[in-house]
């Protein structure tokens, strides 16, 4: 984030900044979606949100957007064969699993499914 950006999403002037190509979103979403990001932006490391703590205030915006009951498949669902994308380095597990990582555990359990806008 440039330092524009960041000086405009502190004086609550955060809307102006959106790209209105990316449609509308709840303010609410937007506000919290900032306010991570900026958390995210801090020198220190100990004041940065861990990964986990970043993933899961992703998915609690995603859960206030409309709609968001349909976006998400539940636990243990595979994707469709019309999720799936064409690309032909797909290797054909749909799941990235960080879980054989060591000191990795940012599996939350709910798999995305997005629709085209």
């Amino acid at each position: 984030m440039s330092s524009v950006e960041l000086n405009t999403a502190h004086s609550n002037m955060m809307f102006s900044i959106i790209d209105s190509r990316m449609g509308s979103y709840p303010s609410e979403c937007v506000q919290r979606f900032v306010a991570l990001a900026l958390r995210c932006c801090h020198d220190k490391q100990d004041d940065r949100p861990s990964m986990l703590d970043v993933v899961r205030e992703l998915e609690n915006i995603i859960k206030l957007m409309p709609g968001a009951e349909t976006m998400f498949s539940p636990s243990g669902s595979s994707y469709t064969e019309k999720s799936l994308t064409s690309s032909s380095t797909f290797t054909g597990d749909p799941y990235m699993s960080s879980s054989n990582v060591e000191g990795s555990d940012l599996t939350s359990g709910v798999i995305p499914t997005i629709s085209p806008r």
